[in-house]
């Protein structure tokens, strides 16, 4: 028999989470309802910054640990249900069970003696550009250590991601008549030719495994508009994920060449490149004080062996990390292939497990500094 899980509080915070809608940029409504929760908790220091971040604090540094998870989930609603030990709702795995795992975590260790400061961070638009993490950055924030709520699966800890350049590309060509098409270059087929001969060189350049290579996606084409005239003009947006061997510098320099090459081979188009936005690839210290902490919480507290990933997507820790020289892991419960599906969910005694795992890492981060002092 399936135990009602609506009883258990750190369910019903999740799932009046996920009955929230927070697509990219519409966070506020899951700002005010979790900013009303951690008060209920007892949190004192809460703050939404001028990006639309909810910041809470518990404590005094030093040492500071930053649990930091987003807010946002892909736009498109999912029906919120429990079901044999499941919650379903868009933002399930990705990556709301995080965020709640870890403010449930933080008001465990809230009624304790607490040696250091603990800072939670509900951020925005981490499925857009990063505007959340950019913002707190930007402000400056001081933290020994950063752990952000990602699906890793309850026994795992991320510890590295790929890089990331949206690329915007405008194909330009002299308009004409459709009857005569062998006269006229036509933009939005010398575009397609541009995504082929870059998706070629993806193909010819690859590593030993997804996560070391170079992989592009095709994410958005526009061009045309009139029915009887060649097509002057089409935009490709390209999706280009990097791995640790690069950065995204050589990356575009590359990809340009290659824009480059396709000009001289098609004279008559005008081709145009913009970088639209640019996350470096990362790989965290796999045996620093945060993972170690991490690994011995997982295996007190789900008695496994614990496992490193190296995952294809790109974080928030990506960002956080090329600016702030502290250890970092990113680690959440969840199947991340259920991330942005229809059939997004999470099990629910996961979901308690990763409280457990959080809680566990801070007080042994915050111990271990006391002790060295």
């Amino acid at each position: 028999m399936v135990p009602d899980m609506e009883k258990i509080e750190p369910t019903k915070l999740l799932k009046q989470m996920l009955e929230t809608y927070s697509p990219s940029g519409k966070e506020g409504n899951l700002a005010k309802l979790l900013k009303d929760q951690l008060t209920e908790l007892g949190f004192k220091s809460l703050r939404l910054d001028s990006a639309g971040n909810l910041l809470g604090e518990l404590g005094n540094g030093p040492p500071t640990v930053l649990l930091c998870g987003h807010m946002d989930t892909i736009p498109g609603r999912l029906p919120v249900k429990i079901k044999e030990g499941r919650i379903f709702g868009r933002g399930a795995v990705d990556a709301k069970a995080s965020l709640a795992a870890m403010i449930m975590a933080a008001s465990e260790l809230m009624g304790q003696a607490m040696e250091g400061r603990l800072v939670v961070a509900g951020v925005v638009d981490e499925e857009g550009r990063g505007r959340g993490i950019r913002q707190i950055l930007q402000d400056g924030i001081d933290a020994d250590y950063a752990l952000f709520g990602e699906p890793s699966g309850v026994a795992n800890i991320t510890i590295g991601y790929k890089g990331r350049l949206c690329v915007r590309a405008l194909c330009e060509t002299e308009p004409g008549h459709v009857s005569i098409p062998n006269t006229f270059r036509n933009a939005i087929e010398k575009a397609y030719g541009l995504w082929e001969k870059i998706g070629a060189w993806t193909e010819e350049n690859k590593g030993p495994s997804p996560y070391y290579s170079i992989t592009v996606s095709l994410t958005g084409i526009r061009g045309g508009g009139v029915s009887n005239v060649t097509p002057r003009r089409c935009t490709l947006l390209m999706d280009v994920r990097l791995p640790p061997s690069t950065n995204c510098q050589k990356t575009m320099d590359q990809i340009d060449a290659l824009v480059r090459q396709y000009g001289q081979e098609n004279p008559g188009i005008r081709i145009k490149l913009a970088v639209e936005d640019r996350v470096e690839p990362f790989v965290a210290d796999k045996d620093s004080a945060l993972v170690k902490a991490l690994r011995k919480a997982i295996e007190e507290t789900v008695g496994e062996p614990v496992k490193l990933l190296r995952k294809t997507g790109t974080g928030d820790m990506n960002l956080f990390a090329e600016k702030i020289k502290v250890p970092v892991a990113t680690y959440g419960p969840g199947n991340s292939r259920l991330s942005h599906t229809s059939n997004e969910y999470i099990q629910i005694k996961e979901y308690l497990t990763s409280i457990e795992v959080y809680r566990k890492t801070v007080e042994r981060l915050l111990a271990s500094a006391v002790n060295c002092l």
